[in-house]
């Protein structure tokens, strides 16, 4: 998208989520925080840039110790990314902490695309990408290895399946904007609180999201064959896998 259409579309979202947010308490949440109390540097390595757009390292202007790596380029990726990580959490998998950044009121910086944006704690990396063999012998949640391979299945994931081996030896599910089928382009104008052409853009796109179906996510082939490559490298893989499909916490079974 154009950077000056994109700036505009972001006002548009900002100026609706004002209107809505009339005569309502400030937010207060541990899961969100302020971009005034960060500083931010660009963090995409050798100037490579992602699906995700650019990234940047966030540093906590009272600890600089407290890191997050962000995404700010693509309103999906704070959208799918915390959901899932707050999901994976709630089935006792192993995910760096997720925080929302809320611009702030003095906010001047010009480095953010859009107005969500997500940070994932910045991991101290022992193996960026490890093998099996090396998750198998090193890992202490090495088991969680097919767990995430069963949550990629079941959201018939496409993009890249990254487990870095952290230096507490726990491997961590990172980058994960593709697991659900809620697009860039969707979001884009749901929120959106205007009247344009046929109709008010965000009940429009509202209703398309809630009336989605997404019994497609399930897809016999994909679970199939994500499932044959788990079994090629580890034949007690199965009850790791399929405890994602669970309602309770597969990694505890």
């Amino acid at each position: 998208m154009q950077r000056g259409l994109g700036k505009f579309m972001m006002n548009l979202r900002m100026e609706s989520k004002q209107l809505e947010n009339q005569g309502k308490p400030p937010l207060s949440s541990p899961d969100v925080v302020q971009t005034a109390d960060f500083t931010f540097a660009d963090f995409s390595p050798l100037g490579h840039v992602g699906d995700s757009g650019p990234l940047l390292l966030a540093r906590q202007k009272g600890n600089r110790q407290n890191r997050y790596v962000v995404k700010h380029a693509l309103t999906d990726c704070a959208c799918n990314e915390y959901v899932y990580t707050k999901l994976a959490q709630a089935m006792g998998y192993t995910m760096p902490e997720a925080v929302l950044f809320q611009l702030s009121p003095t906010e001047k910086r010009r480095y953010f695309k859009t107005e969500y944006i997500i940070g994932i704690r910045y991991l101290d990396l022992k193996i960026k990408s490890p093998s099996y063999a090396q998750i198998r012998e090193m890992a202490i949640n090495w088991k969680e290895y097919f767990s995430f391979g069963g949550m990629y299945a079941m959201f018939g994931e496409g993009d890249s399946f990254e487990t870095p081996l952290a230096e507490d030896n726990k491997i961590y599910r990172i980058d994960t904007t593709d697991a659900f089928p809620i697009s860039n382009f969707q979001l884009d104008f749901a929120g959106i609180n205007r009247d344009f052409g046929e109709g008010n853009l965000q009940t429009i796109w509202k209703k398309e999201l809630l009336s989605s179906n997404l019994s497609n996510a399930l897809s016999k082939s994909g679970c199939d064959s994500c499932f044959e490559i788990c079994q090629e490298k580890d034949k007690s893989c199965i009850p790791f896998f399929f405890g994602a499909f669970c309602t309770h916490s597969g990694n505890k079974r």
